[in-house]
């Protein structure tokens, strides 16, 4: 996809972001670190400020070209089932695959039509118009859509409101805001993963969207117990890293930065090697610089 990359790259950045933000905050909260957990609660949460409205441009443009060449794909993300015109915006519901259509539904009128189209009345097509083994399932692609729009709304807010707090000097003293930031962390990475799920599940059932269909990409001497054990393997070994990851950053967390950085003697932009000059008397002369 042609914005996908940039779509990708932004929600690195703002994961980074909201994760540093939600250690400074941490770090204020117990009183420790002052002046580190204060840049990096300043910076990271100017940083997703920044980056959050672009974010969300991207992301429209993701999606106006998944209009175009996934158009399945974006009726079950807006639980369409129905052509309209004009296309109302289902905010939250259940829907219902089986009888087709939407329970317990929260719409607003012709929105729908203008998110897609940029009009009020324009004519949206529903899955109604594909044939039913061309619709991808529904549930996943619907809630796994709301759900990282709704992180991405998370982190608007708390950026927005934490900056408008440090213009005021109130940021480091608002102590609900500063834990409403350090539970905020998890917010990217939601985003991405329910993200990704919108995207593979929504394709369904192609590989390659129009052309290579799912069921035919499989090895044809695989067998369903050859995909058990193969899930399982990834599950387990992505476990063992993922636990690691999460013990060894907590362990980093709590021991905070516990070096002070140290000027390295002669040290310009022209001499990136002076450091060498350090580390030769250190091993007893046994380095060799050009000076």
């Amino acid at each position: 996809m042609r914005v996908r990359w940039p779509h990708m790259l932004l929600a690195a950045f703002l994961t980074t972001g909201m994760c540093v933000a939600a250690t400074g905050a941490w770090y204020v909260l117990r009183d420790v670190h002052r002046p580190e957990a204060r840049v990096m609660l300043h910076w990271g949460l100017g940083l997703v400020a920044a980056l959050i409205p672009i974010q969300l441009f991207f992301g429209h443009l993701t999606g106006l070209y998944v209009l175009k060449h996934q158009p399945a794909k974006f009726a079950a993300i807006e639980a369409r089932w129905k052509t309209q015109q004009p296309a109302s915006e289902v905010l939250i519901a259940i829907p219902d695959e089986a009888s087709e259509r939407n329970l317990f539904a929260i719409e607003i009128p012709k929105l729908g039509s203008f998110i897609a189209s940029g009009n009020w009345t324009a004519r949206e097509i529903g899955l109604e118009t594909f044939p039913p083994e061309d619709r991808p399932p529904v549930l996943i692609p619907f809630f796994g859509f709301r759900i990282m729009v709704g992180m991405g709304l998370i982190m608007l807010a708390v950026s927005w409101f934490g900056n408008l707090l440090r213009f005021r000097g109130r940021l480091e003293t608002t102590r609900w805001f500063l834990w409403g930031t350090f539970f905020a962390f998890p917010t990217g990475f939601i985003a991405i993963l329910t993200g990704w799920f919108t995207a593979e599940v929504g394709r369904q059932p192609w590989v390659v969207y129009g052309l290579l269909r799912t069921e035919d990409a499989v090895t044809p001497a695989l067998t369903t117990g050859d995909v058990l054990v193969s899930l399982a393997s990834y599950v387990a070994v992505y476990a063992v890293f993922v636990s690691f990851g999460v013990y060894y950053i907590a362990k980093l967390l709590r021991e905070g930065p516990t070096t002070e950085a140290k000027a390295i003697p002669r040290a310009t932009g022209s001499r990136p090697m002076a450091f060498a000059d350090t580390a030769d008397s250190a091993t007893g002369g046994r380095l060799q610089t050009d000076g």
